[in-house]
């Protein structure tokens, strides 16, 4: 395709973290090639949603008026599904596109893979196909300049000779549930490591029950943690910034993608255990810990080193083969 910036659609339904992986493996082809990114938000509403994606008779009826203006011509060189709700539009952008569009779409579709030119799910949800590339966990991606930007805004000092450690905090969601119990336990697990010479940076989730915050809230207070939850109590978000400042992250289990964040940045993870779980995520966890990124936090930190997990590429490159071919 020569020098010419390759289109490229980020397709979902706007979910910060469905749409961030398409911007991220969008974001990792521009280190491979110049690229044209546009953001598309599709939210269907209506009966057509009690459907399988492959049976839907209109799916462009099911959206917004404003949403169906998206669907049309100059159609993108690349289109990067995700979310369940994307399914039914990614499974006919290549007719709508005469062919001209390569269609891919990330995590596991639960169609067959081969409607689509690539896939790219979780190597825990065991798809396979000549067309599938599988990920250890979410596809995440920061560019060089975005690190630069977030450190500058942090305007951290750079004197500060303490072991800057990151804890990253997820919530409640369909599969693990942050109780207050298991917010006090956390909090005792992680009284002692306040006698230790670390800067200690602590930040929330959106899915964060807010009593649960506030206990977390309140320890970082008293114990003298950063601490972030929303912009509008603390200020601009330094979460891009902690992770480059970061040398060991200890995360909960419950988020793939917080998860991934640090093994981008091949950060030593210990994993904080919550209430509940589910098989896939124990085969994310015991991936983590095969790749050598990850250890279950048992009251005590040390440091190693492992290859960072750097997924989005891996399908950029797999996108950039298929455009070549």
């Amino acid at each position: 395709m020569g020098d010419k910036p390759v289109s490229i659609w980020c397709v979902s339904d706007g979910r910060a973290g469905i749409e961030r992986q398409t911007i991220a493996v969008a974001d990792a082809m521009s280190e491979l090639k110049p690229v044209d990114m546009k953001v598309v938000r599709l939210e269907p509403r209506g009966l057509q949603l009690g459907l399988p994606p492959t049976l839907w008779p209109l799916p462009r009826a099911a959206l917004p008026v404003e949403q169906r203006q998206h669907l049309k011509a100059p159609w993108p060189d690349v289109w990067i599904g995700n979310g369940r709700r994307s399914i039914p539009y990614s499974l006919r952008a290549k007719k709508w596109s005469g062919g001209q569009t390569l269609v891919v779409q990330l995590q596991n579709p639960r169609v067959n893979p081969a409607r689509f030119d690539v896939v790219a799910p979780p190597l825990h949800d065991h798809v396979r196909g000549p067309n599938v590339v599988s990920t250890l966990g979410a596809p995440v991606w920061y560019t060089q300049h975005q690190i630069r930007h977030a450190l500058l805004a942090t305007q951290q000092e750079d004197k500060d000779e303490r072991l800057p450690v990151l804890v990253i905090l997820g919530g409640s969601s369909k599969h693990h549930t942050f109780t207050l119990d298991r917010a006090h336990r956390i909090v005792a697990d992680l009284q002692p490591l306040l006698a230790q010479n670390l800067r200690l940076m602590m930040t929330t989730s959106r899915r964060t029950p807010q009593p649960v915050e506030a206990v977390f809230r309140a320890f970082a207070s008293n114990s003298g943690f950063e601490f972030f939850a929303d912009e509008t109590r603390d200020g601009p978000n330094p979460y891009l910034a902690w992770l480059a400042q970061a040398r060991i992250a200890l995360v909960s289990e419950d988020s793939t993608n917080m998860m991934t964040d640090a093994a981008f940045f091949g950060l030593p993870i210990y994993l904080i255990r919550l209430d509940g779980g589910d098989a896939k995520f124990t085969r994310l966890h015991d991936g983590l810990i095969k790749h050598g990124a990850a250890r279950w936090f048992e009251g005590h930190l040390a440091s190693w080193t492992y290859r960072p997990v750097r997924d989005a590429m891996v399908i950029a490159e797999a996108i950039v083969a298929k455009l070549k071919d």
